[in-house]
Order: C-alpha cells, then sequence, then structure tokens
C-alpha cells in the first residue's frame, strides 16, 4: 500500500480538479489519515473516499439540523447530537467506516476497538446529500446504515431543492418505512418528536 503521507498528497492534488476522491488504501491507512485531513473522509470496500471542503448551504443544512435536534433532546440525559466529526464503523461490512454529518446516540457509546472517535451503536443518522455523492448515499451507504442493530432512523436531506428522504426501522428490526417531504408545510417526527421541515432548509438558498 502507498504510505499514508503520499495517499494524502494524492487526495489533495486530485481534489483541485475533482469533486470526490476515491483512493484504493489499507484499513490502516484510513484510520491514520482520518485524523490528519480537515474535512470528511470515509472508506468503503478499500477505498479512500473524499470529497473535501462542503458548500455553504451544505453547512447551513447541517447547523439547521443539529439546532434541531440539540433542542429536541435537550431534556434528555441519555441522548448525544454529535456532528461529521465523530466516526461510525460498520461491523458487518469489513473496512466500512463512514463519518454521517449528523447522528445522534442514545445512552452510552460503543466504542470501535482502540477508539474514542468511532462509535458502532448510533440511534439517528443524517446525511445532507452533494451531488457527487448523492447516488453512493442512498444505495451502498443506506444499506450499510440499516445493518446497524441500534440504529433506528437515517435521514437524507437534499441541499438542491426541498426534499427529504425519512427511513424509520419498524418493530420488525428487517423492515424499514420510508417517508419523502418535498412540502414547506410538511411535518415529520424524529424519535416521536414532531418537527417542521421548513426548519431544516431555515435561511438555505437552492442553486444549481
Amino acid at each position: 500500500m502507498v504510505a499514508a503521507k503520499s495517499i494524502k498528497e494524492t487526495i489533495m492534488e486530485e481534489l483541485q480538479t475533482k469533486e470526490i476522491v476515491c483512493i484504493p488504501a489499507s484499513e490502516e491507512d484510513y484510520l491514520d489519515l482520518a485524523s490528519k485531513l480537515p474535512f470528511k473522509v470515509e472508506y468503503h470496500k478499500s477505498e479512500i473516499i473524499t470529497m473535501g471542503l462542503t458548500s455553504f448551504w451544505h453547512e447551513t443544512l447541517v447547523m439547521n439540523i443539529g439546532a434541531i435536534l440539540n433542542i429536541l433532546f435537550s431534556d434528555s440525559d441519555e441522548h448525544y447530537v454529535l456532528g461529521s466529526n465523530s466516526g461510525v464503523q460498520i461491523p458487518k461490512f469489513e473496512g466500512g467506516y463512514y463519518m454521517p454529518d449528523v447522528l445522534v446516540l442514545k445512552g452510552e457509546p460503543i466504542f470501535k476497538a482502540n477508539s474514542t472517535a468511532i462509535i458502532t451503536n448510533p440511534y439517528i443518522i443524517v446525511e445532507v446529500l452533494s451531488k457527487a455523492t448523492e447516488v453512493f448515499d442512498i444505495t451502498e451507504k443506506l444499506h450499510e446504515y440499516k445493518s446497524l442493530p441500534s440504529l433506528k432512523q437515517i435521514i437524507f436531506v437534499s441541499q438542491k431543492e426541498l426534499g427529504v428522504m425519512n427511513f424509520l426501522r419498524s418493530e420488525n428490526p428487517n423492515i424499514w418505512l420510508n417517508q419523502d417531504f418535498y412540502n414547506d408545510n410538511d411535518r415529520m417526527q424524529i424519535d416521536g418528536k414532531e418537527i417542521a421541515v421548513k426548519d431544516i432548509y431555515k435561511k438555505v438558498k437552492f442553486t444549481n
């Protein structure tokens, strides 16, 4: 495998001309590199995947969602709202490491061995979709996220238009219920609590 330093240099160079960069690497290379780059770095099927710095509107959505969730769980001592610097390991899929835009943990964290940053028991995961990664997020990532027994809800938020895809785990752990929201006046539930979809998009301007 290429040394971690060379991988970092390659990623930084390729991001000058590409929206998303995929570099073959070992799991060890990924874990070493993830702490050295200032943006989200993920690992899927023996490849490091990164899209570099995100857009202004992407981060506006992330902060809106984080604020909503912090208010939603403000009275709970067992829920933790975390940002994208926290990693999630998919134990069922070897070498699967992702950094959701926002995640909620319920109860005590179960960390990957020898880590205090990567957990294996997220409760709610939120991803703000980007043009470069949208297909990957709603196919490969969604499939792997569903394998986590602790996970109860997965939310995908579009940044190109008002649109939220909500996946809720049913009483049968292998059955997920999907709801889509496309209107300002729509209301959805997060962990049984109702929120207005328009609050997710507060101050957001859509661009092509």
